[in-house]
């Protein structure tokens, strides 16, 4: 079968463009890049294109089939969502059904149901309106509405491995949001058997991986497939996550925005899961695709120490800690910390105090890291380091200009620390890689991830 592929440059695109090779089709591939050829079909949606004009194309390439990946998460003026999910997709189904297409399948967005919250969203709406035009033409079709996409080349995959790689990691609310995502090669086989399946076909599948998860348990899985241990997890209320949503729509990146948070807050689960049926057999879990086909986070925040190397620093770390603390308790006068908490503001009493619970901290910190350490040491020491630093700059300024830098030295220890913290090894309680044991479908995935290659 002779199929166009439109957007075969995404990560869709080009998943399912191997997908039907590997089963022996002839792949048309559709791209802004491409230039007309046997092979090659000049595919801009932005670029209005009459129906009469599309079937010309499509029976000068003598295409069977036609499967579109066109899709964007952020418009922009370049890119609207009027033009690349609603009125080129339909200009191009129109043009398929004149030109005798025998069948188009769409890969739309889950949450596309028509109701109030679909139509409130610009994004889903545009995509509910090509797929009702589709709905509508005297020609086989299907319509997939896949959950959250994860694979080589995925940019929301890509953002969340990035979040889940972050020492201390925010989650919107409270991190229960419901999703049951789906690895995209798992997502270009079902669009192959749709195209190849015999008889007539009008049909909305709603499709996702075997399992519902909560977005904190998705990206504790990113984190895991990263070899990354504990981080710590910081709820943010919603209102504070839109406003960042909104701020981030004017940089330049194309999946954070508030129509994402809109989607993710009323979760990503589908309704009737189609993926078994379509697929034959239950997907890949999660775990297990992220084994093969490791995550690609947007930043790499991985740090590799050596346990020598680990155990150097945390040494290194332990000694300044207790150092400090043994000098301010034992030489308090000789050392100048009494005269810097004299500048601070506590004297007498409140004074000793101060100096007490200081040395009490700084103790604890260093005995600490010397045992087992856990995301909360780094955070309190990053506190800490912050906190002094902070207060000696503020009453004491006199030190920021110092020609020893006693302030300025402050840095490379947060940096110390911080690489310590991203460096962190997964718990051995988890048995390296939490969930990454015997695995049910892995030969499964393998052998489609090498098809797909």
């Amino acid at each position: 079968m002779r199929v166009l592929v439109c957007g075969a440059t995404g990560c869709v695109g080009k998943a399912v463009v191997h997908a039907l090779r590997s089963r022996g089709h002839q792949v048309v591939e559709g791209a802004r890049s491409a230039v007309d050829g046997r092979h090659s079909l000049h595919v801009d949606y932005m670029q209005a294109r009459s129906p009469d004009a599309w079937a010309v194309k499509l029976r000068a390439q003598s295409i069977d089939a036609v499967v579109n990946c066109v899709g964007i998460l952020m418009a922009s003026r370049q890119q609207t969502f009027e033009r690349i999910h609603t009125e080129g997709p339909i200009e191009l189904f129109r043009g398929a059904a004149i030109g005798g297409v025998h069948r188009i399948v769409q890969v739309s967005a889950l949450g596309v149901r028509g109701d109030a919250h679909t139509l409130s969203t610009p994004y889903l709406r545009s995509k509910l309106m090509a797929d009702d035009a589709l709905a509508s033409l005297p020609v086989d079709w299907a319509v997939l509405r896949p959950s959250l996409i994860y694979g080589p080349g995925s940019q929301s995959a890509a953002l969340f491995a990035t979040l889940a790689s972050l020492p201390f990691i925010s989650l919107p609310g409270s991190g229960t949001q419901q999703v049951q995502p789906i690895h995209v090669y798992e997502l270009a086989e079902t669009v192959a058997r749709l195209v190849e399946r015999p008889g007539k076909m009008q049909e909305v599948h709603e499709v996702g991986g075997p399992q519902v998860q909560s977005y904190r348990e998705m990206l504790a899985h990113y984190r895991a497939a990263l070899g990354l241990g504990d981080a710590l997890w910081l709820p943010m209320p919603m209102p504070m996550m839109r406003a960042m949503a909104w701020m981030a729509e004017a940089i330049p990146q194309k999946v954070f925005c508030r129509d994402t948070i809109r989607m993710l807050e009323r979760g990503s689960v589908p309704m009737m899961n189609a993926a078994p049926m379509l697929l034959g057999r239950a997907p890949t879990a999660m775990v297990q695709g992220l084994s093969i086909t490791a995550p690609e986070p947007l930043i790499d925040l991985q740090v590799r120490m050596s346990p020598a190397v680990a155990m150097t620093a945390r040494v290194s770390l332990a000694f300044m800690w207790l150092y400090t603390a043994f000098i301010s308790a034992w030489l308090p006068k000789e050392s100048g910390v009494l005269n810097l908490l004299t500048r601070c503001g506590f004297e007498g009493r409140i004074g000793m105090a101060a100096l007490v619970f200081s040395c009490v901290l700084n103790i604890t910190l260093g005995f600490l890291s010397l045992r087992r350490v856990t995301p909360w040491l780094y955070a309190f020491q990053v506190a800490a380091v912050i906190g002094y630093t902070a207060t000696a700059a503020l009453n004491m300024p006199e030190l920021t200009i110092d020609h020893c830098g006693p302030l300025v030295k402050n840095l490379p220890v947060l940096a110390l620390i911080m690489l310590l913290w991203c460096a962190a090894p997964i718990p051995a309680a988890a048995g390296g890689r939490p969930g990454y044991r015997a695995v049910q479908h892995k030969m499964t995935l393998t052998v489609d991830s090498a098809n797909q290659r």
